[in-house]
């Protein structure tokens, strides 16, 4: 039988651990609600068993009842996977983001059922299963409040938290499997043996968890990350830890080039405004990305580096200078102008317009252009950013003159009320998180929103109004799948 392209080996594998994990599990087991049943095959419609049973038992008490009343209804279980219990299953999948939600009980929805445990671990907080007792394993006495010390409860949350990094790692190169699967099914199967070993070191760890053991659980499940983040590569992703260091990496040199140029400006006696307290907030936020980095909380690293980032930008409005980074960039900004608004202006002239004006114009702005890279070559940032600034309003008046101002409106009122469906989202995502929500692929597609809506701030600021428009509704599908997920 196909299991989604994964391996009974890699299964029972997962079943191991899903049977250490619920065996061991101190709260589980004090409070007499440790789910033991061992999940070593797929369950789909006609299979019989008591893994089938306890399955139904965990969807019941979950929430996601197989029946109000009968056969499968709560205390009713049967050993049946039929078309209720498949049904329950789907909608399950759904509330735990397992795609495609097709009422089959494989290996990603074992693994999804994993992670819920290891998402749990933090509060120390049983989850809702009943017990359907296969093996007989002892009960370690449940953690006491007060009792480990600081540096164990550290370690102990720092291995929960590379516990479900780890699983979530693992849940996207699953993702990515499939449609590997389906051009090289030999590079798939090469995958899946190095998933399989992520997930031996994921079971050592989690091992050593549930024995109390969590510096050893930490360092097992650290190698198991490093791990889970090379097969993910090699499946094509871009792992959380390669996405945050170069991050923090890019921020960290924005902050050095800024500081640079606030030292500077002091020296010169010009005026700095509130940046020296920004990049101190932007500081302070830098050390939290980067201790979350070296935590291996990547996201909450990603976040703190945005952060500071926008602070960073913020005290370079605020240095009355002109960087020569910002020369630079205002004078390519000008020329890509005005390469596209010859453009314009041919395609008009072509159309049969009278374009005299707008021609005579855009001659000005090159003359104006030729003068701000004279500047650069001379060293005088501010004089190349002011000339750069005139041939953009000299671009702009010769596109007036053919007419393109409606466009430029159309484009500016797109992206602004863009923005504020961006701002609407994100405002929903948080709310989601602080609910306890899985938020992760909602983020993912607001990420990817932002990314869309920078760009079509570039092209606004290029005068590229048939580009802004189609970032702008590429950015809006991103964040209609962001509202989706939630």
């Amino acid at each position: 039988m196909k299991s989604s392209g994964i391996t009974s080996s890699v299964q029972l594998i997962i079943g191991a651990a899903f049977l250490t994990a619920f065996a061991f599990f101190p709260a589980f087991a004090s409070a007499q609600a440790a789910n033991e049943c061992s999940f070593s095959r797929t369950l789909e419609m006609q299979v019989d068993g008591e893994d089938v049973r306890c399955l139904q038992t965990f969807l019941n008490s979950a929430g996601f009842q197989i029946a109000a009343t009968g056969p499968g209804s709560p205390g009713n279980e049967t050993s049946l996977f039929r078309t209720l219990t498949k049904e329950a299953v789907i909608k399950w999948q759904t509330a735990n983001n397992v795609s495609p939600a097709s009422g089959v009980f494989g290996p990603q929805s074992q693994a999804a059922y994993l992670l819920n445990l290891i998402s749990s671990l933090e509060s120390q907080k049983p989850v809702a299963v009943a017990p359907a007792p296969v093996v007989t394993a002892p009960t370690p006495q449940p953690i006491v409040a007060g009792v480990t010390t600081s540096a164990e409860r550290e370690a102990q949350e720092g291995a929960e938290r590379t516990l479900q990094s780890v699983m979530r790692v693992v849940l996207d190169t699953y993702s990515e499997l499939s449609d590997i699967r389906e051009d090289d099914t030999a590079e798939a199967d090469e995958i899946e043996e190095d998933l399989q070993d992520v997930i031996e070191a994921l079971f050592e760890a989690l091992d050593s968890y549930f024995d109390e053991d969590y510096r050893n659980a930490g360092a097992d499940a650290e190698e198991a990350l490093d791990d889970a983040n090379d097969v993910f590569e090699d499946a094509g992703g871009e792992s959380e830890e390669s996405e945050a260091e170069d991050v923090l990496e890019d921020v960290e040199d924005f902050y050095e080039d800024i500081l640079e140029l606030f030292e500077d400006a002091e020296d010169d006696n010009v005026d700095v405004g509130d940046a020296e307290d920004l990049l101190e907030e932007a500081q302070d936020l830098l050390d939290d990305a980067r201790e979350a980095f070296e935590d291996r909380v990547y996201r909450q690293a990603i976040s703190d580096a945005l952060d500071a980032e926008e602070l960073i930008a913020d005290a370079e409005d605020e240095i009355d200078v002109t960087s020569e980074r910002d020369a630079n960039r205002d004078v390519e900004d000008a020329k890509d102008a005005w390469d596209e608004a010859e453009e314009e202006i041919k395609d008009a002239e072509d159309d049969g317009e009278d374009v005299d004006e707008a021609e005579d114009l855009l001659d000005d702005a090159e003359r104006e252009l030729k003068r701000a890279e004279a500047a650069l070559d001379d060293e005088d940032w501010q004089d190349a950013a002011q000339f750069a600034e005139e041939a953009e309003d000299l671009i702009e008046e010769a596109l007036d003159a053919i007419g393109a101002e409606d466009e430029e409106d159309e484009a500016e009122e797109a992206l602004e009320d863009a923005w504020d469906e961006y701002r609407d989202a994100k405002d929903d995502v948080e709310d989601a998180d602080d609910d306890g929500d899985d938020v992760r692929d909602a983020e993912d597609f607001l990420d990817e929103a932002k990314d869309l809506l920078d760009e079509a701030e570039d092209a606004l600021d290029d005068e590229d109004w048939d580009e802004v428009m189609d970032l702008v509704e590429e950015a809006l599908d991103e964040i209609d799948d962001a509202l989706d997920e939630l």
